[in-house]
């Protein structure tokens, strides 16, 4: 049996494709700014959610640093260097956060850019 691994546009387990209701919502986020989308995700992540008003693909997100991070806590457990844990452990949370502000400002600039298209 084959199983085909290609992304769909509607691809379920991708958090940085613009879900239905992103595209359905295109004015509205077209309207907010990605300079403070990105700022607020900084600082809070549920900031930005609430400021964009979305939030399933940075649950996503969030679901994959925690099964990354869970599963490297599993492999470096047995190390007897704590030091590396803790260093493994902050570049997973960064490569989140990065993920997360990245995700956020993409959704408003796509939305500008199929509000731009829209209209043209």
């Amino acid at each position: 049996m084959r199983t085909d691994f290609n992304q769909t546009p509607d691809s379920p387990w991708n958090p940085f494709l613009p879900t239905k209701r992103d595209i359905s919502r295109t004015e509205e986020l077209a309207e907010k700014s990605p300079i403070v989308a990105g700022v607020l995700t900084f600082f809070l992540v549920p900031a930005g959610m609430i400021y964009l008003n979305r939030g399933v693909n940075n649950l996503k997100i969030l679901g994959y640093v925690f099964v990354a991070a869970f599963l490297l806590g599993i492999v470096l457990y047995e190390e007897k260097d704590t030091g590396k844990m803790e260093r493994v452990s902050n570049l997973v949370g960064l490569c989140g956060q990065v993920a997360l502000i990245t995700e956020n400002v993409k959704a408003v600039t796509l939305a500008r850019k199929r509000l731009s298209s829209k209209q043209s």
